[in-house]
């Protein structure tokens, strides 16, 4: 009799641990969708019951690009080094500045990254065998990434440079404004900036900002921006710049969850081969102002 106990108590134990087993096995993040055919938009490849991640890139196309540089920028947001960085069901964003007004501004492309259904550093890439084929999820994923090959190619056709380079507008409306689907309730967020960081609206102008007492001296058809003033002197010294930052910088909720990468393009065509330094500083001045804290600055290199 205490044998037969003792066996199903054993027997007991087998169950519990393989259960435990196949749970840890099939464990993933927070809010990842279990299944495909249960849990995710099949139009945009996003999970129907959760925001997990937005990575929101945001390309400025009002200065001249040369191949060089859409060839460094093309490797750095698209093909394997995007998924290599992007979560899967995260959500991907391609957003234009260029000429058009902010809030008439459409993005390109905004869908999720599917699931490779491979092992990777992610644990939501791997395929749930309990509701799902690896055919079946590689074959979708091969659709998704058809489509983004295809932005890919169409990018960075018909740039021309634009009158104004309206920065500072798209990176608060993309923050402020609901239709962007870039708030706080995602889990994360990281706002991706590619631009020679060259601000110049009616309000915003670091073309007039960034010249020094030397530069001023030449010819107007010969002036280039070659030094940008201290960002706490434009303050002081311009108050329309002033009151509009103060009235347009973001709340702390739109903050949250937020990381910003600038991609820092280099238009030597355009400007003083030194611009780069103080037109960096002035910006991370702005964002700490503004409250953005979590920021990365990234130059680009010389193109020869």
């Amino acid at each position: 009799m205490k044998l037969i106990r003792l066996n199903k108590y054993l027997f007991s134990l087998i169950i519990i641990f393989l259960f435990l087993l196949t749970s840890v096995a099939f464990s993933l993040p927070k809010g990842y969708p279990k299944c495909v055919n249960s849990d995710v938009n099949t139009s945009n490849y996003c999970p129907l019951e959760s925001k997990l991640g937005h990575k929101l890139i945001l390309v400025d196309f009002t200065s001249r690009w040369d191949d060089a540089q859409i060839k460094w920028i093309k490797g750095r947001i698209f093909g394997d080094a995007l998924i290599s960085i992007t979560p899967p069901y995260h959500r991907i964003s391609f957003l234009k500045i260029d000429g058009t007004p902010p809030h008439s501004q459409k993005y390109v492309y905004s869908k999720c990254r599917f699931k490779t259904g491979k092992k990777t550093k992610f644990e939501g890439d791997k395929v749930n065998k309990k509701c799902e084929g690896l055919d079946f999820i590689q074959n979708i994923h091969k659709t998704w990434r058809k489509q983004i090959n295809e932005v890919e190619m169409n990018f960075f056709d018909g740039n021309e440079v634009a009158n104004q380079s309206l920065i500072y507008e798209y990176i608060i409306h993309v923050l402020r404004e609901y239709n962007a689907d870039f708030g706080s309730d995602y889990q994360t967020r990281e706002l991706i900036i590619v631009s020679d960081l060259m601000q110049y609206s009616e309000r915003v102008n670091f073309f007039k900002h960034c010249k020094s007492t030397k530069e001023k001296l030449k010819p107007k058809n010969k002036q280039k921006a070659d030094k940008c003033r201290e960002f706490n002197d434009l303050m002081k010294k311009e108050k329309s710049f002033a009151n509009y930052i103060n009235r347009t910088k973001p709340t702390k909720e739109m903050l949250k969850n937020l990381k910003v990468t600038v991609l820092f393009m280099n238009h030597s065509y355009q400007t003083r081969k030194d611009l780069y330094i103080s037109l960096e500083n002035l910006w991370k001045e702005l964002f700490n102002y503004i409250g953005i804290k979590n920021f990365e600055i990234i130059p680009q290199i010389d193109i020869i």
